[in-house]
């Protein structure tokens, strides 16, 4: 696998929509053989674009990496499949290549989804560099997009130190080899560096304030998240636990002008609202720091939101009501036309349907079901029908012809199928997309709920386990947001009677609230319930069905051989 453009033709991508208006990723080709200038605008948008697109044509023909399908080289695609289907929470039957490794915890160097975004990442980071190798401009807007490409470059390096560890080092365009950089080291870089751009470190290099730039840019807020889930995790990459820099960084967050999505729309929960097609609209814009942006017309890729939308979604699932139906006895006699949006709304947003490719493993199901659910008790309905009987808005399960667990990988009917993302407009107007292939939602990177969620973990951490007062008000503000019920499924307390929360609690609450979001394998290594330990396990954990201890280099992905044999500074992560 090799990136199949060497900048400056980066150039060929440009989009106008970060200094102008929302969600104008408009792909404009150019002849690399033609192109001597260095575009300033070009490269700062292929930066933010890099998250979405995957070539340079639109969804496949001429793509930025060789040798993987290019919808599967879509960066949030791969993060998702990296970070989920090597958990508790997912599973797909697809014999895609590298997926029943990734699937069974069974990966080496070769795994060609490992390399893809091992070197979707170190795209990133080089057209990062290109861009701050050449705007130099000593004016105030230069200097705050300059800022926002150092962010960039900090986010695409946090992905390579938490997934790779070890990831060669270059801030400047070289045709050297680039060195090789150790773990620990890496984070002392990126704490250094994130913090002279949130204003900490002096530079005149600095994010704008949290909302006052176009969304979809990178702010202080996106800075100070970032930070927060580095200290979060700094034990595991560093060796010392930092919870009271965690816990720092993320209220600092949770002060910005950032607020919760808590009022919902037409029918739509505020929590579905965040993952909706009109998601930059229709208020979660005010919780969602930094979105990767997705346009039906504009950003067409086969990964991103339509690969959470479509993958899990059969032809038979697209017929029915997400929602609420119209049929039902609680709207007799009620006109269809004055009934809620979302009780008419039937489908998903969108006419592909991939054969029910995604399904939950029972551990994540049970999260909301409970610990003692079975096929029987979780029933056959649709997700209006689940969320109501859990008694929580994230539980939006499709449950109809699917068995709780999966004891065979190939049947597509075992597994539960999550569908948190959609891409239905909650004001009832149309995809962008003419052919009603390609979606508008946009995919969340850093979203305010995680601050919460990081604020009473470290309270938790820094007090025996337990939160004290202001950590059980961080969880309850998430628990009343998702409109959690007393009696509901898994522990039967209502978000306002909720008074002690613990670590485990909150180790559950993780998957509830972020749950398909690209998080748990993060989540998991920093609790000691991934790789090297035998007490925590889930169903084809290390390609048995009922579960194995996998070995503690899984811990980590290996940095591909194709690089250890192009580079030899870089010395493999493990043996």
């Amino acid at each position: 696998m090799k990136l199949k453009y060497i900048l400056p033709a980066a150039v060929l991508v440009s989009a106008s929509v970060l200094t102008s208006c929302i969600k104008d990723l408009e792909v404009d080709n150019i002849n690399p053989q033609e192109v001597s200038d260095f575009n300033e605008d070009y490269i700062f948008n292929k930066i933010y674009g890099n998250l979405v697109l995957t070539g340079q044509t639109g969804p496949n023909g001429d793509s930025d990496l060789d040798d993987i399908d290019e919808g599967t080289s879509n960066m949030t695609r791969l993060i998702w499949n990296l970070n989920t289907l090597t958990t508790d929470e997912g599973h797909c039957w697809w014999n895609d290549p590298g997926m029943p490794e990734l699937n069974r915890n069974t990966w080496t160097n070769s795994n060609v989804m490992i390399k893809a975004l091992y070197y979707r990442l170190m795209f990133g980071v080089t057209i990062c560099n290109f861009y701050l190798e050449n705007a130099n401009t000593d004016d105030a807007a230069t200097k705050q997009k300059r800022a926002e490409a150092r962010f960039m470059r900090a986010l695409h390096y946090f992905y390579l130190m938490d997934l790779y560890a070890n990831p060669p080092f270059l801030t400047k365009l070289s045709s050297e080899k680039a060195p090789q950089i150790q773990r620990a080291d890496l984070f002392l870089y990126l704490e250094s560096e994130l913090k002279d751009i949130i204003g900490e470190g002096g530079g005149s290099e600095v994010l704008a304030d949290a909302k006052t730039v176009n969304y979809g840019r990178a702010d202080k807020a996106a800075g100070m998240l970032l930070l927060a889930r580095m200290y979060l995790n700094a034990e595991v990459y560093t060796g010392t636990a930092r919870w009271e820099d965690a816990k720092k960084y993320a209220d600092m967050t949770i002060g910005t002008s950032y607020k919760l999505c808590t009022e919902g729309k037409n029918g739509f929960s505020a929590y579905q609202l965040l993952f909706m097609g009109d998601n930059d609209t229709n208020g979660a814009q005010d919780e969602i720091i930094l979105p990767a942006l997705h346009d039906g017309e504009l950003t067409q890729t086969w990964g991103g939101s339509l690969f959470m939308i479509a993958a899990p979604v059969s032809e038979n699932m697209k017929k029915e009501h997400l929602y609420g139906n119209p049929n039902d006895a609680a709207y007799d006699g009620i006109p269809e036309a004055d009934l809620p949006l979302a009780v008419r709304v039937t489908g998903y947003g969108t006419s592909e349907a991939w054969d029910i490719g995604l399904r939950a493993r029972q551990q994540f199901s049970k999260i909301f079901f409970g610990k003692n659910a079975s096929n029987a008790s979780v029933g056959e309905n649709v997700p209006y029908k689940n969320t109501a009987s859990v008694g929580d808005d994230r539980a939006i399960f499709y449950t109809s012809g699917q068995k709780l667990s999966i004891q065979k990988e190939s049947d597509k009917n075992q597994g539960l199928i999550y569908m948190k993302f959609n891409n239905i407009h909650s004001d009832g107007t149309s995809g962008h997309h003419a052919g009603g292939q390609f979606v508008d939602t946009d995919y969340p990177m850093l979203r305010l709920a995680e601050a919460y969620l990081i604020s009473a973990e470290c309270d938790a951490r820094l007090n025996g386990g337990d939160c004290t007062e202001a950590g059980v008000e961080r969880i309850k503000a998430l628990r009343k947001r998702a409109n959690v019920k007393t009696g509901n499924k898994y522990d039967g307390i209502g978000a306002d009677a909720l008074n002690k929360v613990t670590l485990e609690n909150i180790f559950q609450e993780w998957s509830r609230e972020f749950g398909f979001e690209g998080m748990r394998r993060m989540v998991l290594v920093r609790w000691n319930r991934f790789a090297g330990q035998d007490e925590y396990k889930w169903e084809w954990m290390g390609g048995s069905q009922a579960g194995t201890k996998i070995d503690a280099r899984f811990n980590i992905f290996p940095i591909p051989d194709s690089e250890l044999n192009a580079n030899p500074n870089i010395k493999p992560n493990y043996n």
